[in-house]
């Protein structure tokens, strides 16, 4: 008999993964609960390449695939780096994956760096929007 792996999105609750760690015969050692506030092990500073950086949450990379034809950030793109912003992460890690060259790009709406459409400037208004969103928040 096989056991169902479940997608983590429908597991809400500490005991349901356990649950479902033991169905599928794995052991790892978890914390039961979050610990929230500014004592809590991820709102800690850490050192980084000799640089502190304010708590431990982070922003990686990603592929939003909205991007323009031309590949420059649309109102989804802008959304999403003020988003950056406003979640209080101290670390942006790239925030997007973008191509260097046209005949580079992963899928037709991903961002891009071309001279010829001038992306630079929409690549510079992203993180304008990120530092938006972070003085909305007070930071």
């Amino acid at each position: 008999m096989s056991t169902r792996i479940k997608k983590m999105a429908s597991l809400r609750s500490a005991e349901q993964f356990s649950d479902q760690l033991k169905a599928l015969g794995l052991e790892l050692a978890f914390d039961e609960s979050i610990d929230t506030g500014s004592e809590a092990p991820l709102a800690q500073s850490i050192e980084l390449a000799g640089k502190a950086i304010g708590n431990r949450f982070c922003i990686l990379p990603m592929e939003g695939w909205d991007g323009s034809q031309e590949g420059m950030p649309t109102e989804l793109t802008r959304r999403r780096w003020q988003r950056f912003g406003e979640s209080g992460a101290k670390l942006i890690w790239g925030g997007e994956a973008v191509a260097v060259r046209p005949d580079g790009r992963a899928n037709p709406n991903q961002l891009c760096v071309d001279p010829r459409a001038d992306t630079k400037a929409g690549l510079r208004a992203l993180l304008a929007e990120l530092r938006a969103g972070r003085r909305e928040v007070g930071g």
